[in-house]
């Protein structure tokens, strides 16, 4: 099985509990906690996934590392990855966490492909006025810049995307010529 559609599992057990308890928010915070550290220490997923080191020593550093700023499920969610050797799936887990309370709130994660990095206040314009378009009650953009556009921006809301970028009207332009149209 992927480690993808494991993490799915691990996702919708964990997100029922929450829900179950009223987590949800803190659970996807303790998450997103372990993500962040995990990114930005790639020896301590290394060390946890090392196969010479004791499952004993691996406990032992989650608990050190995380055990005062988490809750017990998401501890113990840990310690069940640990134990069944998939904690390499944490990223994944929380990745898909994240999409199912996002899918419960009606959000939607945008990328907002732009020549230059756009304004706070453009973000937010973007999020008001793309979150109707994508049938969702609100939108949660992040700026990237792609200095091939030349200007405008280029929107990407899970699979559809919304081009409005000089480069692509070029390539509309450039089409209709080839084919004929005016």
């Amino acid at each position: 099985m992927s480690n993808q559609a494991v993490a799915n599992r691990y996702a919708v057990a964990l997100f029922q509990l929450a829900q179950s308890k009223g987590t949800l928010e803190q659970t996807g915070e303790e998450l997103a906690l372990i993500h962040s550290v995990l990114t930005s220490t790639p020896e301590l997923l290394k060390a946890v996934s090392h196969p010479k080191v004791t499952l004993a020593k691996k406990q032992e550093l989650i608990r050190n590392s995380f055990s005062d700023h988490i809750s017990k499920d998401v501890f113990n969610t840990l310690r069940f990855l640990l134990d069944r050797q998939r904690f390499d799936i944490v990223p994944e887990l929380h990745k898909a966490y994240t999409k199912l309370h996002h899918d419960l709130l009606n959000i939607a994660e945008a990328t907002v492909f732009s020549a230059k990095p756009l304004t706070d206040e453009e973000i937010k314009q973007v999020e008001l006025v793309f979150a109707p378009k994508a049938g969702k009650s609100r939108l949660i953009a992040t700026n990237k810049v792609d200095e091939e556009l030349v200007g405008g921006i280029k929107i990407r809301i899970g699979d559809r995307i919304y081009d409005g970028s000089i480069k692509g009207q070029l390539n509309r332009l450039e089409r209709n010529l080839l084919a004929g149209n005016r």
